[in-house]
């Protein structure tokens, strides 16, 4: 695990954590005096928050001068008794919890706002810090992992890569037309085979949907639910620095 030097700064209207791990321990590098080389934007799950990924740049590390930001869900939803958390889009969580969710045919409602949301915040990141889309790398966990991938679809050029933690089929007609604009972009794609929220035959479908697109990546399953484990972290920071972050 390494040290790291973070603060809360906006991605456009989103407020969002920025940390930069730093490669000379005690040193808080380049993002101390604002300056980004390359850039992981993780978009947390249903109900979390941006501070629910956000050990991850510590736990995983990165080269130097990657900067990671985690940004806040515009949506306030409730978990329980005086507590909250956020979201992308709305969803009905006694349906989530119950029987699961099956978005493979449709864009679910406030999905297409928020990816537009989410690809300008970007769009603001890439002209602040001088970066093109090749220096960046989306992704995010449930429907954070969803929303990366809708992005994604969205950009103008391919992201540097996709991470996909236990995320599910969207919108599989959308894959479809286009998806193969993207062709040859790189994904790492995570389920649990005991997940019972986003079921793993529905990641499988999306694993099949992005291979015939000729998107470059495969499916690490695990048994496990809906999670991220430690097996997964170790394959997803190899895959990192595969991509020189």
């Amino acid at each position: 695990m390494s040290r790291a030097f973070t603060n809360k700064t906006k991605l456009d209207s989103f407020d969002t954590i920025q940390v930069t791990p730093t490669v000379v321990p005690g040193v808080a590098d380049q993002t101390a005096s604002g300056s980004v080389k390359k850039a992981i934007v993780l978009l947390h799950g249903f109900g979390a928050d941006n501070q629910d990924l956000a050990s991850l740049a510590e736990y995983v590390g990165s080269s130097a001068g990657v900067s990671w930001f985690f940004p806040n869900g515009p949506h306030s939803v409730p978990i329980g008794p005086h507590t909250s958390g956020r979201a992308w889009f709305p969803l009905r969580l006694a349906e989530l919890e119950e029987k699961g969710i099956d978005f493979t045919q449709v864009l679910p409602d406030g999905m297409d706002r928020a990816a537009s949301s989410v690809l300008k915040a970007v769009e603001g990141l890439r002209a602040k810090h001088g970066l093109q889309w090749n220096q960046i790398v989306l992704g995010g966990f449930s429907q954070g992992a969803m929303m990366a991938v809708e992005v994604a679809l969205r950009a103008p050029e391919l992201p540097a890569g996709v991470t996909i933690f236990s995320g599910s089929l969207v919108n599989e007609p959308g894959l479809k037309a286009l998806g193969p604009k993207k062709s040859g972009l790189k994904f790492f794609q995570s389920h649990g085979a005991q997940d019972f929220m986003l079921p793993f035959d529905l990641a499988e479908r999306l694993e099949r949907g992005l291979g015939e697109a000729g998107w470059d990546g495969m499916l690490y399953g695990f048994r496990g639910g809906h999670e991220i484990p430690p097996t997964v972290l170790r394959e997803w920071q190899s895959w990192l620095k595969s991509l020189g972050f």
